[in-house]
């Protein structure tokens, strides 16, 4: 039953973290309507690899890693920040270079899973705030980290939650590109990216 318990408060947690739409919840939304489900997969998965990474560093390090992070600042959220920018200009020129007529391809679909992986891996993991979450919701969930096993169930909890709203942002996202033409996704890659740089340059007044 503890594990159950554990289980289940790592999937409220890695939910609560999730469900905001951010900067990275709308990029997966494009993932989906450029790539499609299939290939915007490792965007998701890589969102969740960090989520899970981080809860284990806070599970491990409990409430000393959130002093350790917040000494970072403002440098992981203004890099952060002009690393979303630079990703949404770039997204914003290739849409506006696209040609409704374009088809099959449309220019999102560039790049390997792999590739495509290690991009949303980056992007995800150089703002650490994700790691201050767990840090601080975790000093109140001591009974979940008494033990291995429980710790463990927190942390697939987590995991499992995350990977299931990213792929839901992935899915939703590819439910529109079946349902739309190439110049629909045109405009959706223009006013998407311009978001995102809105995004970053949020995040860099921010930090500022």
């Amino acid at each position: 039953m503890d594990l159950l318990v554990a289980l289940l408060a790592g999937s409220v947690a890695g939910l609560a973290l999730a469900a905001p739409l951010g900067a990275i919840g709308m990029l997966l939304l494009q993932e989906g309507i450029m790539r499609g489900l299939r290939r915007g997969l490792p965007a998701a998965a890589a969102v969740a690899t960090v989520d899970v990474a981080y809860c284990t560093v806070a599970v491990a390090a409990g409430a000393l890693a959130a002093p350790i992070v917040n000494g970072w600042s403002p440098w992981p959220q203004l890099l952060g920040g002009v690393a979303v920018v630079a990703l949404g200009v770039h997204g914003l020129l290739q849409g506006l270079r696209a040609k409704p007529s374009a088809g099959e391809r449309p220019a999102g679909r560039s790049g390997t899973s792999r590739q495509r992986y290690l991009l949303f891996l980056g992007l995800t993991a150089i703002n650490p705030a994700t790691l201050v979450y767990f840090a601080a919701i975790l000093t109140g969930l001591a009974e979940f980290t008494a033990s291995g096993s429980t710790a463990a169930a927190f942390i697939v909890g987590v995991g499992l939650a995350s990977f299931g709203w990213q792929t839901l942002l992935v899915a939703l996202g590819a439910g529109l590109r079946r349902r739309t033409g190439a110049s629909f996704r045109r405009w959706t890659a223009i006013v998407g990216n311009g978001l995102i740089v809105a995004f970053g340059v949020a995040l860099i007044v921010q930090a500022l």
